[in-house]
């Protein structure tokens, strides 16, 4: 797999070159042996540019005159130079560029070895480049770095562009930069990222921009408004909004182009005064102080389209303004406001002086681009690589991070990235991340199962626990509620007898886990002791009632079948007998007497589903509802069959425990 390279940062010369203001230059090597020189950087112009020391700053020049214009190139001292003959710019032409008098501007043109200068690393040799060895001093003072993709076009060449050429060799990992001219006023000097952009530089917003299929004015935005403010909180608008345009952005020359009236607007807010014989915009030293002092600033509102849409603002203070124009480019130097008048709307242009306050980020693999305001709190360079487009419109990550032409946000046109030719750092910061998250979901799952396992053993803990044979409660069957869960005072009072004693002459039996429904119900052992009972005698058996089936869990009776088989099922005759108080046995007598007035009082309880058939009972058996109570509320028994009749058994609260009357009336 092919290693995909990091972005180059072009170093900065750390001076500030130019006729016609303060502008921070970089350092470029031409030829063999190689020849240092200053440029500036170009957004329109494919190749690279020196200003050639043969035609200019020869014996007859200034002394200054080649370190002034960047140092010269000689073509003729550099033995990779290969000649191609003299042929005009052909930059800027709408601009009414190249055009002197006597002549067009031109330059000699040639294939030759150019080297950059990069942060942290040694320069970049890319050979065979076209270079340009100006001949002109009215236009172009400087050289320049050229940073579109486009063929150079001249005579036969075929010469790919020296951003093209980087990609090719392998050198930055797309056709993409990101720039800021600098600003001199700030001593800030210039950012060039080729193949990326330095995040630290960038304000966010959410706009992103296409460019153009114009290849020559590709980098174009709708400019909806442009606004003038001061400290004296005087705010004045000098484009309204709805009365925008379509502008280009060209870093190859500092001047802002607008229309008419929008330059009389500038005039006015700033004080400037037209200069018929150079077409240029001074001001005095006055005005220019009062500009200075109260703060004024010039606000640009930039978005896709000129009446609507997302739109960011890049706002540019009063110094960005503050040039001075020196010769050659005019007689003597003079305070000067960089803007223009344009003739056409195709001159509309926002040129190097916008850059000094805006980060332009262009994408010309995914034909995107971002605009910026810049960041001067002075953050630490973080570098982004901005990622080649894949066959499916994702790119491949080159850096630490990947994005497209918009690092500003998400918002933005953000290139999808995949696993391909991530850098060691990356790499390692995936497997931190995956690591960590392992050992969370790790966590998580002992957590769980050590939480079921607990769980598990407090269910198994409440099973029923074995009586002490020896003890006081020897008998008596126990159910089981957590210590402590339940307070004693909340505890729900159920039934409590003693099993296989003889309470006045009667053996009784009541189990405690009385069956109630399919499942079993547990119960608590509450204190107490045994009550004695007053047992009426009851009359004498009379042998013409049929015997019944009494189910011990339900307490319902039914008529056994032939079949009922090995049910758990007793036969024993039920006759009728008087109710029992269930007080105690002192009030026996008294129960007799008024057995209305000492009636079983009963707990209501929801009424529960009548129990399914069993299989060896007689099915005529279930034919119609009766409703009774039941040890635990009150129930729907299944029905009696014909000559049945259905025993219930109701409950009796008392202070500690429930007992429970043995006879119901019969009916």
């Amino acid at each position: 797999m092919a290693v995909v390279p990091a972005p180059l940062v072009v170093e900065p010369s750390g001076t500030f070159d130019g006729d016609d203001g303060d502008w921070s230059s970089f350092t470029i090597r031409i030829g063999n042996p190689p020849s240092n020189s200053r440029v500036l950087v170009s957004t329109l112009i494919p190749e690279t540019w020196v200003i050639n020391g043969a035609y200019y700053c020869n014996e007859n020049s200034a002394t200054n005159c080649t370190s002034t214009r960047g140092i010269t190139f000689n073509p003729s001292l550099s033995n990779s130079w290969k000649d191609q003959g003299t042929f005009t710019l052909g930059v800027d032409v709408d601009l009414g560029m190249n055009t002197e008098a006597g002549g067009n501007d031109g330059g000699d043109y040639g294939y030759d070895t150019v080297g950059l200068e990069i942060v942290g690393n040694t320069p970049v040799l890319l050979d065979h480049q076209v270079v340009v060895a100006v001949d002109t001093q009215k236009d172009f003072w400087l050289g320049y770095i050229g940073l579109a993709p486009r063929t150079p076009q001249f005579g036969n060449s075929s010469q790919p562009s020296l951003l093209k050429s980087l990609k090719n060799q392998n050198s930055i990992p797309s056709l993409s930069y990101g720039y800021t001219a600098g600003a001199s006023y700030r001593n800030q000097t210039g950012s060039l990222t080729l193949g990326g952009y330095d995040a630290s530089l960038i304000v966010p917003n959410d706009v992103s921009f296409g460019l153009t299929q114009i290849d020559t004015r590709d980098i174009v935005v709708g400019l909806q408004s442009i606004s003038f403010s001061n400290a004296n909180s005087v705010e004045t608008s000098l484009l309204d909004y709805g009365s925008g345009f379509f502008t280009f952005i060209d870093s190859t020359l500092p001047n802002i182009w607008l229309p008419q009236n929008v330059c009389a607007a500038f005039e006015q807010a700033f004080g400037l005064t037209h200069d018929d014989l150079h077409s240029i915009w001074t001001i005095n030293a006055t005005m220019r102080e009062q500009n200075l002092k109260s703060n004024a600033s010039v606000t640009f509102q930039l978005a896709n389209f000129v009446t609507e849409g997302s739109s960011v603002n890049i706002t540019l203070p009063y110094h960005s303004f503050d040039l001075t124009l020196s010769p050659p480019a005019i007689g003597q130097q003079e305070l000067y406001f960089p803007i223009q008048q344009a003739d056409a709307t195709t001159q509309y242009t926002l040129g190097r002086v916008f850059l000094q306050e805006a980060y332009l980020t262009v994408d010309y693999g995914n034909q995107n681009f971002s605009v910026s305001q810049v960041d001067i709190s002075g953050k630490h360079s973080h570098i982004v690589a901005i990622s080649e487009p894949t066959s499916t419109g994702s790119t491949t990550p080159a850096s630490t991070t990947s994005a497209g032409a918009n690092p500003n946000s998400t918002g933005g046109v953000i290139v999808t990235t995949s696993s391909d030719g991530l850098s060691s750092s990356a790499i390692a910061g995936i497997a931190v991340g995956i690591v960590a998250i392992a050992i969370l979901a790790a966590s998580a799952v002992i957590i769980i199962i050590r939480r079921n396992r607990r769980r598990r053993r407090q269910a198994e803990s409440r099973a029923e626990l074995p009586a002490d044979p020896t003890g006081p409660d020897a008998g008596i069957e126990r159910g089981y509620f957590p210590v402590g869960k339940y307070p004693q005072k909340q505890l729900p009072l159920v039934g409590i007898t003693r099993k296989g004693e003889e309470l006045e002459g009667r053996t009784v039996s009541s189990p405690l886990t009385q069956q109630h429904g399919p499942n079993p119900i547990p119960m608590v052992e509450l204190g107490g002791s045994a009550v004695q009972r007053a047992e009426l005698h009851s009359p004498e058996l009379d042998r013409s009632r049929s015997p019944t089936l009494v189910n011990q869990n339900r307490g319902s009776m039914i008529t056994p079948t032939p079949d009922h088989g090995q049910e758990p099922w007793t036969t024993r005759l039920e006759m009728p007998s008087p109710g029992l108080s269930s007080r105690d046995s002192i009030a026996a007598a008294d129960h007799l007497a008024n057995p209305a007035a000492h009636s079983p009082e009963f707990l209501p309880s929801p009424q529960t589903e009548a129990p399914s058939p069993r299989a060896g009972l007689s099915t005529s058996a279930f034919q119609s509802p009766t409703i009774g109570y039941t040890r635990f509320g009150m129930a729907t028994p299944p029905p009696l069959s014909p000559g049945s009749h259905q025993v219930v058994t109701p409950e009796r609260e008392t202070d500690s425990f429930l007992t429970h009357p043995r006879h119901q009336p019969h009916p």
